[in-house]
């Protein structure tokens, strides 16, 4: 079971709707790395349709949330880490970190967000 994460604030108070899975999104915004993430994530999520997203920044909202916004959407939200507490309580070391959970938040996949690839997904929806 993955831990509880530790939100200060959402992006414009939007939450993603509930789904099958969650990606949880480790980011920042100024990380090439972590831009090229979201638009994998983004694509995977759009084509499986059971998949929402969080990215989850250190950040605050002036830095990351004008840049974040344009991502916004039904199954993605933005979430404002409090003091990092989510970053250590996950145990990120890197970015970009994805963690996907399933419905009954239990950690299905973990690692770089870039290497997730439709195949990846696809082995993990099966074996549910």
């Amino acid at each position: 079971k993955v831990p509880d994460s530790k939100i200060r604030s959402w992006l414009m108070d939007l939450q993603p709707e509930s789904t099958d899975y969650t990606c949880l999104v480790f980011h920042h915004s100024e990380s090439p790395l972590c831009r090229q993430c979201i638009d994998n994530i983004k694509q995977l999520s759009d084509r499986f349709g059971n998949i929402n997203v969080v990215i989850i920044t250190k950040e605050s909202y002036s830095k990351a949330g004008t840049t974040l916004t344009q991502h916004l959407d039904d199954r993605i939200g933005v979430a404002f880490d409090d003091n990092g507490r989510t970053f250590r309580a996950f145990g990120v070391k890197f970015i970009p970190y994805c963690v996907i959970t399933n419905h009954k938040h239990r950690a299905v996949w973990c690692g770089n967000g870039n290497l997730l690839n439709a195949q990846i997904l696809r082995e993990i929806i099966i074996k549910q």
